[in-house]
């Protein structure tokens, strides 16, 4: 894990010296997507940016496969983030907390993540949970209820 200012970010002077970047290495661990939701949920909570790179580099098919990508989109736009590199197979993807001013912003409350596969849903739930539960509420009080509708399969190969 490295620390280093975000090259992405387009935030004032005041929010580039309180950013903070984190660059993971997907192929760490088992190489899945494990490390892959973690990172992402964590870092848009923390209001941190992200580079993820070698995601799921010890798969057969390596790269972000629909469900990987739809986990992390959730948590993008639960916290209010935005997503550079969130395609199927891509083996790199960047995120950027939104700025300071956005922050307070109101959110959507009404999300829907599908997969269009049979994808885990469980997986899905790992990735957007903690940021449902917890986005918003260090800066600006009590989070307002949020609805996730997860679209996806419920007994998948390879997740629990």
């Amino acid at each position: 894990v490295r620390s280093y200012a975000s090259p992405m970010s387009t935030s004032t002077a005041a929010d580039s010296a309180a950013a903070r970047h984190r660059t993971i290495d997907g192929s760490q661990g088992e190489g899945g997507g494990q490390i892959l939701r973690n990172a992402m949920a964590y870092a848009a909570l923390l209001n941190m940016s992200l580079e993820i790179n070698s995601i799921r580099a010890g798969r057969s098919k390596p790269g972000l496969r629909p469900q990987h990508l739809t986990g992390i989109r959730l948590c993008a736009e639960i916290c209010g983030g935005r997503l550079i590199g969130d395609e199927v197979g891509s083996t790199c993807v960047w995120y950027e907390p939104c700025s300071s001013a956005a922050r307070g912003a109101k959110r959507p409350r009404a999300i829907v993540g599908d997969t269009k596969t049979a994808g885990s849903v469980c997986l899905l739930l790992q990735a957007a949970l903690p940021c449902a539960l917890f986005a918003g509420t260090a800066d600006a009080g009590p989070a307002s209820s949020i609805s996730l509708e997860l679209r996806g399969g419920t007994n998948a190969a390879m997740a629990p």
